[in-house]
């Protein structure tokens, strides 16, 4: 698979980032089963709509799933809690979709005035890149309609619903999904939007009853900012100093810069190792199910180190 092939060069020819054994193995031998199960992301069973709406909708959501940090960052008080970055921005979006039915319609991603598209944020406070937001949603609308009649249903069932094939489509077909990289001349394939979104159009359609997409065992981790911060608490990835300190200074880390390539590549390839390590003790976890517990791992009280900045509409 295109990701793990083009970051595994990086992963071990990493001057800045490291892999730790002991920690893989350690971790493998504490964690349960019962800890890997999928939660926290309910959220998103909560979109209105039929198949046809529901991607679309999972689409729009996860063209705006990136850089979700600020100071402060975006924040809503809901039903007795605090949702904060990602949650905040959709539930925020969320109730502007049940105003607005429109917002399953890509002609509206492309037509609605800027006013609109801002509106349907406020709730949530401060939004980061919310111009670069709106272009990547008008973007997104004017390719689904050219070239699947603006149905994300069409693209998906013209892969016949195998998720690898759903990101592979999007890497190649919108322009704000390629999240292509380059590492010392050579690409680098993260893929991070485009693998998600397989994933949560899957959970979103069988928690509605429609039938979901298969293959998921297939995607990799989705390098994002939050997994190296767990993967660094939980004793897996070894920074040197130097970056170290730029973290933990909430330095921005350049997109596309050398540290920033080396730790989304260790992070794919953490994943895959903690995959390894537990599939040595008889558990078959899927990649996307350790993303999911590092992602829900880096959001707990312990976790004291930061996560790295980089402003990006990748991740």
């Amino acid at each position: 698979m295109i990701v793990l092939d083009s970051t595994r060069p990086v992963a071990e020819a990493a001057r800045l980032v490291r892999l730790a054994d002991a920690g893989i193995e350690r971790w493998a031998a504490a964690v349960r089963a019962d800890d890997l199960r999928p939660a926290g992301h309910e959220l998103l069973c909560d979109l209105p709509g039929d198949e046809d709406q529901l991607a679309n909708l999972v689409l729009l959501i996860d063209a705006l799933n990136f850089c979700f940090w600020g100071d402060p960052p975006p924040s809503i008080e809901s039903a007795g809690r605090t949702l904060t970055g990602f949650n905040a921005v959709f539930l925020s979006l969320l109730e502007a979709i049940r105003r607005e039915p429109r917002w399953a319609d890509a002609r509206y991603w492309c037509d609605m005035s800027a006013v609109a598209f801002r509106g349907a944020f406020d709730r949530a406070g401060p939004v980061p890149l919310l111009a670069e937001r709106e272009q990547v949603v008008r973007e997104t609308g004017r390719t689904l309609l050219e070239r699947f009649d603006g149905r994300f249903r069409l693209a998906v069932e013209s892969v016949n619903r195998r998720a690898w094939d759903v990101a592979a489509l999007l890497l190649c077909s919108f322009e704000s999904f390629r999240d292509v990289s380059e590492y010392r001349g050579r690409p680098v394939f993260f893929a991070k939007r485009a693998q998600i979104c397989p994933l949560d159009l899957s959970i979103v359609w069988a928690a509605h009853g429609f039938a979901p997409l298969v293959g998921l065992e297939q995607l990799s981790a989705f390098a994002d900012y939050r997994l190296p911060q767990a993967l660094r608490h939980l004793a897996i990835m070894d920074i040197d100093e130097s970056l170290a300190r730029q973290i933990d200074r909430l330095d921005v880390i350049e997109a596309g810069s050398e540290p920033e390539v080396e730790l989304r590549a260790a992070t794919i390839w953490g994943v895959e190792r903690m995959r390894e390590a537990l599939a040595r003790r008889g558990l078959d976890v899927p990649a996307w199910q350790i993303d999911w517990f590092l992602w829900n791992r880096a959001h707990d009280a312990d976790v004291v180190v930061p996560h790295h900045r980089t402003r990006t509409t990748f991740y």
